[in-house]
């Protein structure tokens, strides 16, 4: 099976307050049908074909992960996961098993 998943997520603001965590080649294809919507966006573009080639295997991973990172700092949707990361709440090892 081909995994997809990018080495570390990236995060980017979706909303005045809202940040949403893409951590593989299928999150951030669906983020950028979703930001393309009516708009051209030739970087977008480019980068949802670059998804497709690394889904059908053409491509490795790295190359969208690193260009989804850059299109997100070019657009100042772009998330520091240091300042997203505290919010971030995580499950100690009794919450974690079912009851």
């Amino acid at each position: 099976m081909f995994v997809e998943v990018f080495d570390a997520p990236v995060f980017v603001k979706t909303g005045k307050r809202i940040v949403r965590e893409v951590g593989c080649v299928s999150d951030a294809a669906d983020f950028l049908v979703q930001w393309i919507g009516d708009r051209h966006d030739v970087r977008a573009e480019a980068l949802l074909r670059a998804c497709v080639d690394v889904q059908n295997g053409n491509k490795p991973v790295s190359v969208v992960s690193e260009n989804f990172i850059t299109f997100a700092r070019l657009n100042g949707i772009w998330e520091n996961p240091e300042t997203v990361m505290p919010w971030i709440e995580t499950c100690t090892r009794e919450d974690c098993i079912p009851a």
